[in-house]
C-alpha cells in the first residue's frame, strides 16, 4: 500500500480498508471520527505521540485490497468469493 504522511486519515482508509487494523494497532481510535477523516496522517501522528514513520512502515506492508468488487468476501488475501451466488441466465 502507497501511503504518504500527508495523506488525510480518510484517504488511508478508502485506500486499503486494512489500514484501520494497523492505525488502530497504534493506539489511533479515531479512525471513525469525522474530523480524522480530514486530517493528515502525520498530524494525527503527532497528536497521539508516534513516529509517523513507524506506521508508514507498517502500511506500506498491508496486502493490496481486492479489486474484485463489492460482493466479494476476501479475507486479507484475496480468495474471489463472492457473497451473492452469480445469477443465472435464462436462455
Amino acid at each position: 500500500m502507497k501511503v504518504n504522511k500527508d495523506m488525510t486519515m480518510g484517504e488511508v482508509i478508502a485506500a486499503n480498508p486494512q489500514a484501520r487494523l494497523v492505525l488502530e494497532g497504534f493506539g489511533m481510535h479515531c479512525c471513525g471520527c469525522p474530523v480524522s477523516q480530514a486530517e493528515p496522517l502525520v498530524d494525527a501522528c503527532d497528536v497521539h505521540g508516534i513516529d509517523v514513520n513507524l506506521v508508514l512502515k507498517e502500511l506500506s506492508s498491508l496486502p493490496e485490497p481486492c479489486a474484485c468488487g463489492p460482493d466479494c468476501a476476501c479475507t486479507p488475501v484475496c480468495e474471489c468469493k463472492p457473497t451473492k451466488p452469480a445469477s443465472k441466465k435464462k436462455k
